[in-house]
């Protein structure tokens, strides 16, 4: 191929007029040609195409992409909070120990033994219980006289309680698919 012709398939590719097969024989010219040393430099620019077809992709290739995304995507779910990830476990810690010391402060304020004697006179508690136990009496009885009003109540208004029966009989259970089994049979 003669320098004339590769300079004016140059100039035609340099202006972006060159077609597919003219940029192919420049490509056979710069990769197996007798390259001039003024030509030189343009070497690597075709021979780039050559050298790196051999190169593929792994077949893990779409995986490993996927992957990758995933990870930056849940890395950019979490930025704010491990931006501020020190602030909240100092506020953390702040919080858990004001909490131990107020609760501290408040108890040993109490001066309250948990398991402690309420009573040093054995008399004194028993009249406590009784007492106790005479108001659960007490309240225990006014309900009892309560229900018993109540059902007297309604003993004084002379229903009929089998005709009440026999309604709540007449309504059938709800059932959730009732209508669905109505409208396939209409269809």
């Amino acid at each position: 191929m003669s320098n004339e012709r590769i300079d004016a398939l140059l100039k035609k590719y340099w202006n972006c007029e060159t077609s597919v097969s003219e940029e192919r024989e420049l490509q056979e010219f710069f990769n197996f040609g007798d390259v001039p040393v003024d030509l030189q430099r343009y070497v690597p620019l075709f021979t780039y195409k050559q050298n790196h077809q051999v190169m593929k992709l792994n077949n893990d290739f779409e995986k490993m992409l996927e992957a990758s995304i995933r990870k930056a995507e849940r890395q950019k779910q979490y930025v704010t909070i491990k931006i501020f990830e020190p602030f909240i476990c100092i506020a953390a810690s702040v919080i858990l120990i004001a909490g131990i010391g107020l609760s501290v402060y408040y108890f040993a304020r109490q001066n309250n033994r948990v398991f402690a004697e309420t009573y040093n006179d054995p008399g004194a508690a028993i009249q406590q219980a009784t007492s106790a136990l005479d108001k659960l009496s007490r309240a225990l009885q006014t309900t009892e006289e309560a229900s018993l009003k109540s059902l007297e109540q309604l003993d004084n208004l002379n229903l009929d309680w089998s005709e009440i029966d026999s309604l709540s009989a007449e309504i059938p259970p709800h059932d959730p698919d009732f209508k669905k089994s109505t409208k396939s049979e209409n269809l």
